[in-house]
């Protein structure tokens, strides 16, 4: 056996430098699905979060990462996209409930944000 680090079943490493990528990534990915909720339907999520975990999967394989750490990894990143894609429709909804409350009030008002 050539003893690849993919291989190795233990426990995962969350201590260290790991973890903390892991967390820096999590942002990221939250911070993307924020952006991919405020714009696009519910069917990008599959792209978004299939494209995700795949760049989880690779990154866990070049850093050499065991096997229930790149799992971990990939099911952390793949459930932040998700959350933020909850957050970025939320917002849009709130956003388009204000404007619509204000622009109910004053007709010249509403005209001006359909011609932005």
């Amino acid at each position: 056996m050539l003893g690849f680090p993919m291989w190795n079943f233990g426990a995962p490493d969350l201590g260290g430098r790991g973890s903390a990528m892991t967390l820096e990534l999590a942002i990221i990915s939250m911070l993307a699905g924020i952006a991919l909720g405020l714009r696009y339907k519910v069917f990008v999520l599959v792209p978004a979060v299939s494209l995700t975990i795949m760049f989880a999967m690779m990154g866990g394989i070049a850093h050499g990462d065991r096997l229930w750490s790149i799992l971990l990894a990939m099911a952390i990143l793949g459930t932040a996209v998700q959350i933020g894609y909850l957050a970025g429709i939320m917002i849009r909804a709130a956003v388009r409930s204000i404007c619509a409350s204000i622009g109910g009030r004053n007709p010249q008002f509403n005209s001006q944000i359909g011609r932005m």
